[in-house]
């Protein structure tokens, strides 16, 4: 689900719980429109061999959906034949420059957002712009503003979420908290918070009474991105976070919000409200201890849902949206998986653009919900599927919640997008910051050094 950060965020992206591979139909050498490049009518047009690369292979949810999906498309092209291609996010990551360069890419490739990624290949003109395939298609008006605004770049490279459209995403994701509401009714603990101040509260109460305030673990610097960015979020709204990504407003880390933030990750730190050893744990570690249930609350992602666990543990778990300060509005950090991209030099664009067209669909939307992923663009009747699906009750909060956010809300981006060197700042400056070797204002010293010149150069040009 993962849709995909630049550089240094890819293990968000392509850590998964899920260790079963689904059989999908692929030619990983295949990359090419059709053997001789043109289609079964030999003009090139809607017919032949479709070559379609996901970056999805380590998800096997999603790729059961698309190998249904894949096959439903055929059906209703008779003389297509989908070829579709899955690697890592890793392996996708590391030829995509190469390939889209070359004179015979796939059709359509999943690309990875940011400056690093799917800025740079706008700038060489290695991607199409699709612009004139949304209006066509009703893209432009299937999913919100801000979904369409993550795969959106100026045609320089320059600006991220603004000027044409050059992707779609099909699934999202969003990060919020995990609950566990046995600890909580033994703490006399009714109700998710809404605000930071009842998470604090009932933080503190965990802690008196023995139990883990909050899962974490920073060894893979996951959670602590996450952290800071819904804590801006949850400070400063929406803006706080968009600006700093999107280079708008002359934003930095010297804001009030980022200040808030980097006091308040100190202050739980101080106050013991992290797992002990917390620095030793990566992400699927936390997840695990929390499952088995050690922790009143941890952070978590959506596209780890399903859940593993029993269901005797997983009855007890709860996921809800991280708390504000205002208690005011519906908003998390969440963004579309890895877009769909045309590359520039594909043999067959028109039905590269249909394809994308069937996998953003409300039908594909409908599928996409029945195997516990949150579409982009939510169903008709999303708890029908919901329901239908059986799945336990986290999952079932992550879908509920995830369509509230995408149809009602404001999904934000992660905030080390807004720099290619912000990720492993964070990662580095954290654990720093709990030990009391950096000061508040030395971490937003050190995260002003990674965003600010970055953010210059790109005005230099």
């Amino acid at each position: 689900m993962p849709n995909r950060h630049p550089k240094g965020r890819r293990a968000r992206f392509t850590t998964v719980l899920l260790a079963t591979a689904v059989a999908v139909s692929v030619t990983a050498s295949a990359c090419s429109s059709s053997p001789d490049g043109k289609g079964s009518d030999g003009k090139g047009s809607e017919g032949g061999t479709l070559v379609v690369q996901s970056g999805l292979a380590n998800s096997p949810g999603n790729l059961a959906v698309y190998q249904k999906l894949n096959k439903q498309f055929e059906d209703e092209n008779p003389g297509v034949k989908v070829d579709f291609v899955a690697k890592s996010f890793d392996d996708l990551a590391s030829i995509a420059k190469l390939q889209l360069s070359g004179s015979n890419p796939p059709d359509v490739t999943q690309v990875n957002r940011g400056y690093q990624a799917l800025g740079a290949f706008v700038k060489g003109g290695l991607l199409t712009n699709m612009d004139d395939y949304a209006k066509k298609h009703g893209w432009d008006t299937r999913q919100t503003a801000s979904q369409l605004q993550l795969n959106r770049f100026s045609t320089d490279g320059k600006l991220m979420g603004e000027g044409p459209l050059w992707g779609m995403s099909a699934t999202t994701a969003w990060i919020g908290l995990l609950m566990n509401t046995e600890i909580a009714g033994k703490l006399g603990i009714t109700e998710a918070p809404k605000t930071i101040a009842e998470l604090e509260d009932q933080m503190q109460r965990a802690k008196a009474a023995g139990e883990i305030p909050m899962q974490f673990g920073s060894a893979s610097g996951e959670l602590a991105a996450w952290l800071l960015s819904e804590l801006l979020l949850a400070h400063g709204g929406p803006k706080a976070v968009q600006d700093l990504v999107f280079h708008r407003a002359n934003a930095n880390f010297t804001s009030e919000s980022a200040t808030w933030a980097a006091k308040t990750m100190k202050s739980w730190g101080d106050k013991g409200y992290f797992a002990p050893d917390w620095t030793a744990y990566k992400t699927d570690q936390v997840l695990a201890n929390f499952i088995s249930g050690k922790g009143l609350f941890s952070l978590t992602s959506s596209r780890f849902t399903p859940l593993k666990g029993t269901p005797e543990q997983t009855k007890k778990l709860r996921m809800v949206f991280f708390p504000s300060v205002s208690g005011q509005g519906i908003a998390a950090v969440g963004a579309g998986d890895i877009p769909w991209t045309i590359p520039a030099k594909a043999k067959k664009k028109d039905l590269a653009a249909k394809y994308i067209d069937f996998v953003t669909s409300q039908k594909a939307a409908e599928q996409f919900l029945a195997g516990g992923a949150i579409p982009s663009k939510p169903p008709a009747d999303a708890e029908t599927g919901i329901n239908a699906a059986n799945l336990p009750v986290p999952s079932q909060d992550a879908l509920r919640n995830g369509l509230k956010l995408v149809g009602e809300g404001t999904p934000v981006p992660y905030v080390d997008w807004g720099a290619p060197e912000l990720y492993p700042t964070i990662s580095r400056t954290f654990d720093q910051l709990m030990s009391g070797a950096l000061s508040v204002d030395a971490l937003l010293a050190e995260l002003q050094k990674s965003y600010g010149p970055f953010v210059e150069s790109l005005a230099k040009g």
